[in-house]
């Protein structure tokens, strides 16, 4: 699927499919693609920004006529100082969580913030 050409509703679709074949994966391919994702990312900087821009200007159009507010047009700028390595930094930390699924299998899970063996 082309995200440039899908609707953000196929596009929320396709990501909530995803997330269901991601859930059960193994961490080491969980985290190779996270790796990929990231290092996606860090090569179209250039272009994601621009295109970011873009919107940006339509974004603002919108926020002017009070169909979006300036709290959301202000999260939607990736241009602004340290969110673009915030971001790409996200995606290093999830990477780097310990896998939820292993923790179940050795016999560890969370209950009520603590770190519980069955």
């Amino acid at each position: 699927m082309s995200l440039t050409d899908s609707s953000s509703t196929q596009i929320a679709r396709a990501a909530a499919a995803a997330s269901k074949t991601l859930a059960v994966l193994p961490t080491e391919h969980r985290n190779n693609a996270l790796t990929a994702i990231y290092n996606a990312l860090s090569e179209a900087k250039e272009a994601i920004l621009r295109a970011n821009a873009r919107d940006l200007e339509f974004a603002s159009a919108a926020a002017a006529d009070g169909q979006l507010s300036q709290s959301v047009l202000k999260r939607l700028d990736l241009g602004r100082p340290g969110k673009w390595d915030d971001m790409l930094q996200g995606i290093l930390d999830v990477r780097n969580l310990d896998d939820p699924q292993s923790l179940a299998r050795s016999g560890l899970f969370l209950s009520s913030s603590k770190l519980v063996r069955k």
